[in-house]
């Protein structure tokens, strides 16, 4: 094989596994309860946002590419990682008034539309959360 064809055979394998190490779609809305989506999130001026209130049901999280707000925080992903099933974020966070600093992030992936995150140092506990529509 020629060398040409041959880098662009290993540039083609890293791109398709470079895709599917990051295949699961974390971009929306997500909520502890779908049933609660109005009464977490609402739009103002084409933004989604938490409602005034969206703790009291439950709570949830706003992904934009690598954005992840929440009600108090928002952080910066600075790494992913998918294996078998669970996604691994590291992320940057912030507050209005501090710097959180560097914080793990994993969950199990339910389905498209569910991830449970979870705990490693507690792994008999988890937190249910589901895409809004």
């Amino acid at each position: 094989m020629p060398r040409s064809a041959a880098r662009k055979l290993l540039c083609a394998t890293c791109i398709l596994l470079s895709f599917s190490a990051n295949a699961f779609e974390l971009n929306g809305n997500w909520a502890t309860d779908p049933s609660n989506c109005d009464k977490v999130f609402e739009t103002k001026n084409n933004r989604v946002l938490f409602t005034h209130n969206s703790d009291v049901f439950g709570g949830g999280f706003i992904v934009e590419g690598n954005e992840i707000r929440g009600p108090a925080k928002a952080c910066k992903i600075i790494n992913r990682k998918e294996v078998a099933g669970v996604l691994h974020l590291i992320a940057s966070c912030t507050t209005d008034i501090a710097v959180l600093g560097t914080q793990e992030v994993s969950a199990k992936i339910d389905n498209d539309n569910q991830l449970t995150r979870i705990y490693p140092e507690f792994p008999e506990m988890g937190v249910p959360f589901y895409r809004c529509k």
